[in-house]
């Protein structure tokens, strides 16, 4: 005996359960195959290859039954539907409903995406009447009302042919994420998840969902697993059918009385509405006086990952893989916290002509005839041609990939600004003020007569932040393509990724390198570090010494009306190279390094920078103190709209024969708080 589980979304290559890896499995023996359920659904066209596999062995002769451990919901129905018995677990739960997708393009191409997920929906129609009998009419409605049946009502329709006890514990499943409209309530769900026997079947969700009908006779419901017997089964099944049928064609035949559109009828059978219920909606209807019908129902869009998708995706990390920048991109993603797949899937190894010729395929353009820079020609202008704008176009996956790359590189680039500049946000390229405000210092004491005092607001002080473009175009030409040259592709990105990082590290020391290193003027004429702004310490190598009297000098810096202290403390150490481990040295020792006898003197700076930071960027002796940039930056280096990373675009080459990218970073740099930092030209 054979037995599969497919336990999981149906298609999802990561955990086996995708047609490329079931099908051969399935078709591996000649004994007699199990297929074990227990899925929320999944791809319509890879749970279609697999159902004609497992009914490609049926017609061989080899039984084949199919087992719904828990769930059979959406796709994984359908392939319950391929055994010829059907076996679902006394607690377990069938949901059938129309397929999902989603589209984007023009009203052309919205209908086509419609049509296809209607022929979808025909074929499924077509499994599940095959097995119960029911005509597409009768189905329909229930695929449109998203209808979950218990085992009972199960068997009742002929969508299995036997119930088990639940003796296995099937694993829960969270169909929250799923998108389902009508999820049964808890009660159901946990009798599913835990295996545990119910005395009566739970309150149907669906309203107006075929059921038993009511009376004092025992019911297949209200039946203990063990007693339910074909015979009640069906005659149940019977009933529920004609009663279906009369309630259908009841409202179509009161729509059609009254003159209102067919679509009012599809909607209140859909939604389950008894012919009391359908009459009132229709007067209710007829009571609007001519107003438009609106039908349809308010379920949430569903997006779900169609073959265009799935492309996009493997298309692009199979590039990734192929250039051998994924260990790249996944130390990025840890450095940033994200999560990413770079699985190509069954895209692995594929070159970037046949990526382009697939991209063809999926916009409609047949290119059989054409050679290699035919194709890879086409496929760069596929957006022009088609008349379309689609994602999946070879030229934007070479970008996505691209982008991909590129912001990669960006993450893991060191800097050494980000360590003790301020991060801002602009929202145009216009100067923006950053502001000083003073302090009332104190509250003043209440007169002898009980008279409060008026106090004026202190001026605040005020600098400015401006916002500028940086960028460059760079090529990929069609002759690297159709080479699947991808050390020039990965080269041209990682390198774009790297400028556009260290060009705000350039900026800012150059900034700082302004006025012989004493920086940027400021709003009030003088530069950063100047003497009328109280942070020039005296010149001084290094030391216990120098560095205590730096947090003196910083400490005492006052707000800009000079009324209170801001009690500011140096938190980060800058300097050249050759100065970083003496800084180092003194910032972690335990003892005054610079003692000249061995009595052990305490180090009353230790620790008091919690980061040094040594560049090759500084030469000569000056140093610097900053205060934590996250409380009072003296240096903010200022994005467009927040936005810290470099944007990519690309377009068909004009003087090249390929394609060319423009990289561009929207930043500003300025100095924005004297009193936040201090310097000293060293010894």
């Amino acid at each position: 005996m054979t037995e599969i589980l497919i336990y999981g979304i149906v298609g999802d290559s990561w955990d086996g359960l995708d047609a490329n890896t079931l099908v051969p499995l399935i078709s591996a023996g000649d004994d007699d195959l199990h297929i074990r359920i227990n899925s929320a659904g999944g791809y319509v066209m890879e749970g279609l290859a697999i159902f004609n596999a497992i009914t490609r062995e049926k017609a061989k002769g080899r039984k084949v039954t199919t087992h719904i451990d828990g769930l059979a919901a959406s796709m994984a129905s359908i392939l319950a539907m391929a055994g010829e018995d059907i076996v679902i677990a006394d607690n377990a739960l069938i949901m059938i409903h129309n397929p999902w997708d989603c589209a984007c393009g023009d009203a052309t191409e919205l209908r086509q995406a419609a049509d296809k997920l209607d022929r979808l929906r025909d074929q499924m129609v077509g499994i599940y009447a095959a097995r119960t009998g029911l005509s597409a009419e009768e189905l329909i409605p229930l695929l449109d009302a998203e209808t979950w049946f218990t085992a009972v009502e199960a068997l009742a329709f002929n969508l299995v042919t036997s119930i088990s006890t639940a003796a296995i514990t099937a694993a829960a499943l969270d169909v929250s994420k799923f998108g389902f409209r009508k999820v049964p309530e808890s009660p159901r769900i946990a009798a599913m998840a835990l295996g545990t026997p119910r005395t009566a079947p739970a309150v149907p969700q669906q309203k107006g969902r075929i059921m038993p009908p009511e009376g004092n006779d025992t019911t297949a419901g209200n039946l203990a697993p063990d007693t339910i017997t074909t015979e009640a089964a069906q005659a149940l099944a019977n009933k529920a059918v004609t009663a279906e049928r009369t309630r259908t064609t009841g409202i179509r035949a009161l729509v059609e009385k009254h003159k209102l559109p067919s679509a009012l009828a599809d909607t209140l059978i859909a939604d389950g509405k008894s012919l009391e219920e359908a009459r009132a909606a229709i007067l209710d209807k007829l009571a609007e006086g001519g107003d438009a019908v609106g039908v349809g129902h308010s379920g949430p869009a569903v997006v779900t990952q169609d073959a265009r998708d799935k492309f996009k995706i493997g298309a692009v990390n199979s590039i990734i893989a192929r250039a051998g920048l994924a260990p790249m991109l996944q130390k990025a993603a840890s450095i940033t916290g994200k999560k990413i797949d770079l699985d190509p899937g069954e895209f692995r190894g594929i070159r970037n002509v046949e990526l382009a010729r697939m991209a063809l395929d999926m916009a409609g353009i047949r290119c059989a005839s054409y050679d290699r820079k035919e194709i890879v020609g086409m496929a760069l202008t596929a957006r022009a041609i088609g008349g379309q704008q689609t994602t999946s176009d070879f030229a934007v996956l070479m970008e996505n990939t691209m982008h991909k790359v590129l912001q990669a590189a960006y993450a893991i680039t060191p800097d050494t600004w980000s360590r003790f500049c301020g991060i801002g946000s602009v929202s145009d390229f216009r100067a923006h003020k950053r502001y000083l405000r003073g302090t009332f210092s104190r509250l003043d004491t209440l007169s002898e007569d009980g008279e409060f005092k008026n106090k004026t607001i202190p001026d605040a002080a005020k600098e400015s932040i401006t916002a500028t473009t940086k960028g460059n175009i760079i090529a990929l030409s069609r002759q690297a393509i159709i080479n699947d040259d991808l050390d020039a592709f990965s080269a041209l990105a990682v390198e774009l990724g790297r400028a556009a990082k260290l060009s705000i590290e350039a900026d800012v020391y150059d900034l700082l390198a302004l006025n012989s290193n004493l920086g940027p003027l400021m709003n009030d004429g003088n530069t950063l570090f100047h003497a009328s702004h109280l942070n020039i310490a005296t010149a001084a190598a290094p030391s216990m010494a120098a560095f205590d009297a730096l947090r003196v000098l910083m400490g005492s810096q006052k707000d800009v009306s000079g009324n209170e202290y801001l009690n500011i403390t140096p938190s980060i150490w800058l300097g050249p190279l050759s100065l970083g481990g003496t800084a180092k040295s003194i910032n972690g020792s335990e003892y005054d390094p610079d003692a000249a006898n061995k009595l052990q003197k305490p180090n009353i700076v230790k620790g008091q920078f919690s980061d040094i930071v040594d560049t090759p960027r500084l030469s000569g002796t000056r140093w610097y103190g900053f205060a934590d940039p996250m409380i009072a930056p003296a240096i903010e280096v200022a994005f467009l709209d927040g936005v810290t990373e470099p944007f990519l675009d690309s377009e068909e080459g004009w003087k090249i024969d390929g394609t060319e990218w423009k990289v561009r970073h929207d930043y500003g740099v300025a100095g924005v708080n004297s009193r936040s930092a201090a310097t000293n030209a060293g010894a």
